[in-house]
């Protein structure tokens, strides 16, 4: 249960460092491993560190009118592996007003150390029965 809490906990740091656009924390929540990977919504898997954190600055350079935030957060761990999965609803604001969308994520985290660090993050779009709702009109 300890890390299970430690995994939720860096989770939502991850998730802050997006909705500030902190380059810095992401890049303190990823682990520096090759191995690492990320799959954003709609774009090929990236590998290593170099290459997510690149994706992750023009991410925050083009996204400026652009929350997420998370629900059904579901976390398993075991002594050094912990899996945390989550819907991100995501806030745009477009001319149009606010639109909404979701997306279904796993985030994986590796303990290094006694550093918890991100090792996969894999995002993909929830197909909706209808189009995003545009929440500005409610």
């Amino acid at each position: 249960m300890i890390n299970e809490d430690k995994a939720r906990s860096v989770n939502e740091q991850f998730y802050e460092a997006f909705n500030k656009r902190d380059i810095e924390a992401m890049k303190r929540i990823w682990g520096y491993d090759e191995q690492a990977t990320c799959v954003h919504p709609g774009w090929p898997p990236l590998k290593g560190f170099e290459s997510i954190l690149n994706s992750w600055a023009g991410i925050f350079k083009n996204s400026g009118n652009m929350e997420i935030q998370i629900s059904d957060v579901q976390a398993l761990a075991s002594s050094d592996l912990a899996w945390v999965s989550c819907t991100e609803k995501l806030y745009t604001i477009a001319e149009g007003g606010v639109l909404a969308s979701q997306v279904f994520a796993t985030n994986l985290f590796h303990l290094e150390g006694d550093i918890w660090k991100m090792v996969m993050h894999h995002a993909s779009p929830v197909p909706d029965l209808q189009e995003p709702a545009d929440v500005s009109r409610n």
